[in-house]
């Protein structure tokens, strides 16, 4: 259970990174609704993954302090599923802020970044529902 801990603390720090990179682009972008929408999303993915990665580094600092074949608190355990949907929040307003990110540039770019980006609201649904925990 560590690992797994460690690897999503990885995952979510990288992408709430990647998500404020994305903000601070968006504060460039020539003032209007759609950027400033995209920006608000991005910032607001950042800090749901921030949060992730807090929850699951610290998740996994407890998991690796028990003893062999201890078992996590109810209180901690209880956490893993709010952290995994606070994962796919962080998922859903990063994706939405791609698609309105494209509406910055023109019509058409605007378009099609919504496309893309329900699609891949859609296939990161399906990918990742199995894994997580309710």
């Amino acid at each position: 259970m560590t690992e797994y801990y460690r690897q999503f603390a990885f995952v979510t720090s990288v992408l709430g990174g990647f998500a404020f990179a994305l903000f601070g682009t968006l504060l460039l972008a020539p003032s209007s609704r759609a950027a400033s929408w995209a920006a608000l999303l991005s910032v607001t993915a950042s800090v749901a993954f921030l949060v992730d990665t807090l929850g699951m580094t610290f998740g996994g600092i407890y998991s690796a302090s028990l003893p062999a074949g201890g078992t996590m608190a109810p209180r901690i355990a209880s956490q893993l599923g709010l952290l995994s949907q606070l994962f796919c929040l962080g998922i859903l307003l990063l994706l939405a802020s791609f698609a309105l990110g494209g509406w910055v540039r023109s019509r058409w770019v605007g378009i099609v970044t919504t496309i893309v980006a329900g699609l891949g609201a859609v296939v990161a649904f399906v990918v990742l529902a199995p894994y997580m925990n309710h």
